[in-house]
C-alpha cells in the first residue's frame, strides 16, 4: 500500500465523512495561502483534524508517505521562518517621506502585515501552527501503520504455525 491509510489501525472500514475532509481542507488551505484567511484557517483546522484522527488511530501512513509528508511540512516550516521575519519588517512602518501619499502607502503596508486577523501575520501563525499539527499527525500516523503491520505480520506468523502443524 503506497502513501495514506484511513481506518482505524488493523482495519479497513472507511472513515466517517468528515476524517476523508480533514487532509483536503489542509491540503486546500495551503494552495491559496497565507492572503486569504478562510485557507488559513482551513489549514490550521485540517491539521488539528489530521492530528486527533491519528490520535484516534484513524489515520495511519507508511513510511514512503511519512517522508513525502513530513518533507513537505518542513518545507514550509522552513520558508515560514524566513517569510514571518520579513512580514514582521513590512509590520513597521516604513520611513517612505512626509508626504500623505507616502504616508497612506506606509499605513496600508502595516495593515497588510498586522493590521487585524484577517492579515498577513495571523494568518501565517494560522497556518504554522496548522502545519506543525499536520507534521505531528504524521509521526502518529506512521506508529499507526507500523502497529498496523506488525499485528498483520503476527497473524500470518500464526497462520504459518498452525499450516505447519
Amino acid at each position: 500500500m503506497g502513501g495514506s491509510q484511513f481506518g482505524a489501525p488493523g482495519t479497513f472500514t472507511p472513515p466517517p465523512a468528515a476524517a476523508g475532509d480533514a487532509g483536503s481542507n489542509f491540503l486546500s488551505g495551503l494552495v491559496d495561502g497565507p492572503v486569504d484567511s478562510e485557507a488559513a484557517k482551513r489549514v490550521s483546522e485540517g491539521g488539528h483534524n489530521l492530528k486527533s484522527l491519528a490520535e484516534g488511530g484513524h489515520f495511519a501512513v507508511n513510511e514512503e508517505g511519512f517522508q513525502a509528508y513530513i518533507k513537505a511540512c518542513d518545507f514550509f516550516l522552513d520558508g515560514y521562518n524566513r517569510m514571518i521575519h520579513e512580514v514582521y519588517i513590512l509590520g513597521n512602518p516604513a520611513k517612505m517621506g512626509s508626504s500623505e501619499y507616502a504616508k497612506a502607502v506606509a499605513d496600508f503596508n502595516v495593515k497588510v502585515a498586522d493590521g487585524d486577523e484577517e492579515s498577513l501575520i495571523p494568518n501565517l501563525i494560522r497556518m504554522r501552527d496548522g502545519v506543525q499539527q499536520a507534521r505531528e499527525a504524521m509521526v502518529i500516523a506512521r506508529k499507526n501503520y507500523r502497529e498496523t503491520e506488525d499485528t498483520h505480520s503476527m497473524t500470518f506468523a500464526e497462520l504459518n504455525k498452525g499450516l505447519q502443524a
